[in-house]
């Protein structure tokens, strides 16, 4: 192994260990966060909740041209000008994203108040618009995030981000829930969110990060920074359509109460999917692409490594949750959440293609951001249609179980696009599945001993 290969790995192997360490210590404290606040507040406050950050996520996602995408693949990563250019164009970003909200807040106020929404309906919240336009003002905080986040990431230098993430959000939560403690109140929530996203921020820019940057439009990084971005725009907007379509479509089907039960659900259900998108976009992307760069030979044995242990970890917590869903959602939290059990089991099924959404990362890495754009617009259509026409079959449990099983829809064009790459081997694609079984069995097991225990 080269000297070049090893500092790769150490620096993957370092930057893997800090990220599933910040996520697993943010989940935490989420999960702490969140069992102290849904015995504080009401669930319908976090179903409209569920619904703001929707709307503020996809007025992001609909502005975003992958700034974090630029600055690990462009070659000028060191160049000022060319992350000053960034910097501004993120900022600009910020409020874009919060003048969108004003609209989007409006039509929601003047749709309620004619009417033309159910008033049981988490739409027809008549708070709902002035929590838009609240929240968004995190997207003008966000903006101004140092570059220097960026540069650390490309470079695989995690240790400070991942300590700064995890400070502003404990310093955060404990602002929160005094909050929430003393004033019992929706807007608590968003108060809560403003205040640590604005630590977020001021923490990014202590000098130990890197240099500062200022406003700069520099021609040649900008058009550089918008033709990369052209199609990774694409894959956002339908990564936010796929990502987020579960809540779009529930949103029209379910009381503010019933999402807020449903957002329990998604919380732990999807906890290793975030993680593995996490350190997918912050250690896998970087490492491929590098990989692709200096050794492109290698990048199909790169690939089934890492797959290989993704693959495991995901079989294994999806059939154990998927057997004891219920069980755990008893454990945690009180009667008002005991629907969230079976939705759980449920969600806990899309855990399975965590591994799959890798070949994305390949492509991207490989510089096909249009494959990678249709692969996401068919994961998108198949997602709406299928989520349709199983609700309309057998209601909200059908609904899920397509949220859950979307992934199957896509499996095939992935396949055929990796083969075009000569990356494919299907007979490593499928080895890890049997510990899904095995692991199914072992929490039937335990739920069935604690539940014999309990009575």
């Amino acid at each position: 192994m080269s000297a070049q290969q090893k500092t790769l790995r150490s620096r993957a192997l370092k930057s893997t260990n800090w990220t599933v360490f910040g996520h697993f210590f943010g989940q935490l404290l989420r999960l702490v966060s969140n069992l102290i606040l849904t015995r504080l507040l009401a669930p319908e406050m976090f179903g409209v909740m569920a619904v703001v950050y929707l709307f503020i996520m996809g007025i992001h996602m609909f502005s975003d041209i992958g700034l974090s995408q630029n600055v690990i693949s462009s070659k000028r990563s060191d160049d000022k000008k060319f992350l000053d250019t960034i910097w501004t164009i993120q900022i600009l970003k910020g409020f874009v994203v919060f003048l969108l909200s004003i609209p989007i807040a409006a039509a929601l106020y003047y749709t309620g108040e004619l009417g033309w929404l159910a008033k049981d309906r988490v739409y027809a919240n008549p708070e709902l618009p002035y929590l838009i336009i609240a929240v968004s003002i995190t997207s003008i905080i966000s903006g101004h995030n140092s570059v220097n986040l960026l540069v650390l990431n490309k470079k695989l230098l995690l240790g400070k981000v991942t300590s700064m993430e995890l400070l502003s959000q404990f310093i955060g939560l404990v602002f929160l829930v005094t909050l929430a403690w003393f004033w019992r109140d929706i807007w608590a929530l968003v108060i809560g969110n403003i205040f640590t996203t604005s630590l977020r921020m001021l923490f990014s820019h202590h000098s130990s990060f890197g240099p500062r940057y200022q406003l700069r439009w520099d021609k040649s990084s900008a058009s550089e920074i918008i033709h990369f971005g052209k199609w990774i725009f694409l894959s956002t907007i339908l990564g936010f359509a796929l990502g987020q379509g579960d809540r779009i479509l529930l949103s029209l089907w379910m009381t503010p109460s019933d999402l807020g039960v449903y957002s329990i659900a998604f919380f732990l259900g999807t906890a290793l999917k975030v993680l593995m998108q996490k350190v997918t976009s912050s250690v896998f992307y970087p490492v491929l692409s590098e990989i692709n760069q200096e050794q492109p030979e290698r990048l199909c044995e790169i690939y089934y490594r890492i797959r290989a242990k993704v693959d495991f970890l995901a079989m294994v917590v999806a059939g154990f949750i998927a057997s004891t869903g219920t069980l755990i959602v008893k454990v945690l939290y009180d009667d008002r959440y005991i629907e969230a059990g079976w939705m759980l089991e449920i969600l806990s099924l899309s855990v399975i293609f965590v591994g799959y959404m890798l070949a994305g990362a390949v492509l991207l890495a490989k510089g096909d951001g249009k494959r990678t754009a249709v692969l996401t617009f068919i994961a998108t259509a198949g997602f709406f249609v299928s989520v349709l026409v199983f609700y309309d079959l057998y209601g909200i449990k059908g609904a899920l179980f397509a949220i859950a099983l979307n992934y199957l829809i896509d499996l095939p064009t992935g396949f055929y696009m990796m083969k075009k790459y000569n990356i494919l081997q299907l007979s490593k694609e499928f080895r890890m599945l049997p510990f899904f079984f095995v692991a199914y069995g072992i929490g039937t097991v335990v739920e069935n001993f604690f539940n014999s225990w309990i009575i």
